[in-house]
């Protein structure tokens, strides 16, 4: 199966959100249709409008379970059944609401035609909120044919033409169907055609050709909205692109002048990113880390140490402890790490990124019971990606080999953070260490491809 691109899912997304919102507006005109339904019915029963009232009433009956089926199935899915997405990003709610369009327009017109032939002008209107696609509009241009002549014709047999088209008829010729079937001679057909359905035809048809104008050119815009949108997508994946060649190299320089074994970055930006995906599932955190920031704390992991270049090698490389002196010059890393990343990375124009990396490397030596550094933070107060890099940074320093120590057994390693918990480590991250302990093993055991 071949892969779908970013501009693949950036065109049909915006396709469906335009599609969206077509429905959602001409839901609302089904619904002003319905409440005309209603509107015409009152003014027959008072005697306004002259169709047999029983006809009428079946009629708008008929109509008004046209008019309101599309917005009964919108409600049902959305609000009643709650399913998502909504039923208005199907592609098939499109062709029911223009079809329950046609049928509510044509019973209109081919019951009160008189009254109501301004509304043959709806479902050209309706299929112009969509995209211009030239077979609908073909189909809309016939049915609104149809329609016209129904309205017409329909109206001829039925009944509302005694103030009409029946002018030149007796009333009391025109006072039956059968009457009407009576009188309905080639000629009369003719007339009717001519001077009362042939007017309405070219002046519906040219509405049509206006609304073919008008769909066309809102797809065109659609098209520009796409392409800019893809333009933009381009833009951002060549900036992260940039982004991440920048981190990749800042992190082997960082690397190359550490005692680590080499692989310590790629390994801690995996532990982390394990740590944020199980985080994700929990309700407390869903909002917080979203795709996007997980995946924005996974890209600035590897800059945890930056500041580690302001470092000097003496200290960097020394094969024993370091002298509280020494640890002290040590401790700056991390305050010069948050510098770093804006003074070397702040022509990458992207802030959210910015600071998370400097929180990462600012804080990522915060203990959670306020006795870490550089700025004692505690609890909560430290950026939860630095609580992470924290887990993630120790757990793999403690079963790594260095010239001053042997590598920790992970079994002990993973007891020795259990032992933290709520005092250098955030209690939440401590308690999924059980559920990530099989993929943290694989990664350090190489059986994950870094």
């Amino acid at each position: 199966m071949a892969k779908t691109s970013d501009s693949d899912i950036i065109t049909r997304t915006l396709y469906i959100d335009a599609d969206e919102r077509a429905n959602r507006f001409n839901l609302m005109l089904l619904l002003l249709l319905f409440v005309c339904e209603a509107v015409c019915l009152a003014l027959n029963e008072l005697g306004i409008f002259t169709v047999e009232r029983v006809f009428l009433r079946y009629c708008m009956l008929a109509g008004a379970y046209f008019s309101l089926a599309p917005i009964i199935i919108w409600l049902a899915h959305d609000a009643v059944l709650r399913r998502r997405p909504s039923v208005c990003r199907k592609v098939w709610f499109k062709q029911v609401i223009i079809l329950f369009t046609f049928l509510t327009v044509a019973l209109f017109c081919s019951t009160i035609s008189g009254h109501t032939v301004p509304l043959l002008a709806v479902p050209a209107l309706v299929v112009a909120q969509y995209r211009f696609q030239r077979r609908q509009n073909l189909v809309v241009l016939a049915l609104t044919v149809v329609l016209v002549l129904l309205s017409v014709y329909a109206a001829y047999f039925f009944g509302s033409f005694n103030r009409d088209l029946h002018k030149g008829i007796a009333d009391a010729e025109g006072a039956s169907f059968a009457a009407r079937i009576a009188l309905a001679t080639p000629k009369r057909m003719t007339e009717l055609f001519t001077h009362h359905a042939l007017p309405r035809l070219l002046a519906f048809i040219a509405v049509v050709v206006l609304c073919i104008g008008a769909s066309r050119r809102n797809d065109q815009m659609l098209r520009r909205q796409v392409e800019l949108a893809q333009s933009v997508q381009q833009e951002m994946q060549k900036r992260n692109a940039m982004q991440r060649s920048v981190i990749e190299d800042l992190a082997a320089v960082i690397e190359s002048r550490d005692v680590s074994t080499g692989k310590h970055v790629a390994r801690t930006k995996r532990y982390v990113q394990l740590i944020a995906l199980e985080m994700q599932k929990d309700p407390r955190y869903s909002e917080v880390l979203t795709d996007e920031t997980v995946d924005r704390i996974v890209r600035a992991a590897p800059l945890h140490d930056i500041g580690k270049i302001a470092v000097s090698d003496r200290i960097l490389q020394k094969p024993g402890r370091l002298t509280p002196e020494e640890f002290e010059q040590m401790k700056l890393h991390a305050a010069k790490g948050g510098e770093m990343v804006h003074n070397i990375l702040g022509n990458l124009d992207d802030e959210p990124f910015l600071e998370t990396a400097a929180d990462i490397a600012t804080c990522h030596h915060e203990r959670w019971d306020g006795g870490g550094y550089p700025a004692g933070l505690a609890g909560e107060a430290i950026p939860l990606p630095a609580r992470m890099m924290s887990v993630a940074d120790v757990f793999d320093a403690l079963v790594s080999e260095r010239c001053y120590k042997k590598a920790m057994p992970p079994e002990q390693a993973f007891r020795i953070i259990e032992e933290e918990r709520g005092k250098q480590f955030d209690p939440a991250i401590v308690d999924l260490l059980p559920t990530l302990k099989p993929a943290f093993l694989a990664v350090l055991s190489g059986e994950e491809e870094l």
